[in-house]
């Protein structure tokens, strides 16, 4: 059997490349794109020694940019992340920092908060990245992060505050909180109590409170000492339940209410709604059933809101659509509070063969959906939305995704107004590779000019 996270799109790409030259681009690019779509995923460095062993969540972690500027496409480059793991395997120069800090594969996702930019994976610390991507460091925020950081940060849009937090299998505690302020200073870190390791890999964020799922994906000691990829197992005798706390609370002031068992990867967004809180999720009913060389699931995860009522004892669900989706994003500047727009991938294919059919953006407040068609032989990743500069509205910008072009084995940056979203594009980078699928990234804007004395 032939690993699907080996096959296809989801094969590493065995080169880093520089191309600083203008790009071939379809349409026009909107001349306020100034800076670079940063995307990060996993890309082993070599063929894994048994393909069967291989998770997709374990490959050494690859960055993409694509430099905009102009109304040009100015640059290609993709640089393997460069952590301890990476130079114990190939000659690169490994990180800076302390040695007792565990730096993971950095695979997940790509950030820039407080003019650092960073590279994240759960099992480990940030790593802070040069402009160039050639050098890295790893981030444990001035000697104050002492465990590993989620791959899913908040950014509070009011206040510039990067709101966290990390599991650690080998705890208690098995999870902390922390919150760094918009200078990039860690300012807070509570330990919460939960009962046992479990795969925490995203929480919610509202204007008031922090939201935290404790679900039966759970840690196994023997399957760490077998050196297996991902030592997890799916558990739901263990229980599923959301715990919520005031932002400025801690472990005594945590609200946990029990619920059926199931798993989410991704949580679109969390907001108040009174003494209830919201959360948008994409809800798998089981994970990590399956053995590390298949895929992640034997079902279609799809869209889903809960709403956690502490009166009333219990979350309540409800299904937004039954169809296959991924990979949530909003506009960063409604976070945490009540938005009206997702934007999320689509999965086809079977769950021994995984793709990604198109994108759809979702219309809460009218219960719609609009979905783009990227064409034959095309498959695109996660959207990113992005502000235009005079937008004013939620969903006044424009959507980024990389799309994988099979018939020329390379991939596209496709650009497309949020406004019309099933298209066209109004453009089309053409990139020199292609860019195998994988999970995160951020629109990082360049620097504005400096003011002249």
């Amino acid at each position: 059997m032939v690993n699907p996270y080996l096959d296809g799109n989801f094969a590493p790409v065995l080169e880093e490349r520089t191309d600083d030259r203008e790009l071939e681009v379809t349409g026009v690019i909107p001349p306020d794109l100034e800076g670079r779509l940063l995307r990060n995923g996993p890309n082993p460095v070599s063929t894994p020694s048994d393909p069967a062993d291989y998770h997709w969540f374990s490959g050494d972690g690859m960055i993409h940019a694509i430099s905009l500027a102009g109304g040009k496409a100015t640059g290609y480059r993709n640089r393997w992340v460069r952590t301890r793991a990476l130079a114990n395997k190939v000659a690169t120069v490994p990180p800076k920092g302390p040695s007792e800090a565990i730096d993971g594969p950095a695979n997940t996702h790509v950030i820039r908060h407080a003019g650092t930019t960073m590279a994240l994976v759960e099992s480990g610390f940030p790593h802070a990245l040069s402009p160039d991507l050639d050098r890295a460091r790893i981030h444990d925020f001035a000697s104050t992060l002492s465990s590993p950081m989620t791959a899913h940060p908040k950014v509070d849009p009011a206040t510039g505050e990067l709101v966290f937090f990390g599991y650690d299998p080998f705890g208690p505690p098995f999870l902390r909180y922390h919150v760094v302020d918009a200078a990039g200073q860690l300012t807070r870190t509570e330990d919460i109590d939960i009962p046992r390791a479990t795969m925490i890999h995203d929480f919610g964020v509202t204007a008031t409170r922090a939201v935290f799922l404790d679900q039966p994906v759970v840690f196994d000691m023997d399957l760490a000492v077998q050196g297996r990829p991902l030592p997890f197992r799916w558990i739901p005798e263990a229980g599923s339940r959301v715990g919520v706390m005031p932002r400025s609370g801690g472990n005594d002031d945590m609200r946990w209410i029990s619920m059926d068992p199931s798993y989410v990867f991704h949580i679109v967004n969390a907001f108040d709604d009174g003494d209830n809180t919201v959360l948008d999720v994409v809800r798998y009913d089981a994970v990590f059933e399956t053995d590390p060389g298949e895929a992640i699931s034997r079902c279609a995860p799809s869209l889903h809101r809960w709403t956690v009522d502490p009166a009333a004892n219990r979350v309540r669900e409800e299904m937004l659509d039954d169809t296959p989706v991924e990979f949530p994003r909003i506009d960063p500047a409604v976070a945490g509070t009540r938005h009206r727009y997702a934007y999320v991938a689509s999965e086809g294919g079977d769950p021994e063969h995984p793709t990604f059919e198109g994108l759809i953006k979702y219309d809460l407040g009218r219960d719609e959906a609009t979905r783009f068609d990227p064409g034959p032989d095309r498959s695109p990743g996660e959207p990113v939305f992005v502000r235009a500069a005079d937008g004013t509205g939620e969903d006044e910008g424009w959507v980024l995704s990389v799309v994988f072009d099979a018939s020329r084995g390379a991939s596209d940056l496709v650009i497309l107004d949020a406004t019309s979203f099933a298209g066209p594009p109004v453009a089309t980078v053409h990139l020199p590779a292609r860019v195998p699928f994988g999970f995160h990234g951020s629109w990082i804007p360049s620097d504005p000019p400096a003011a002249s004395s």
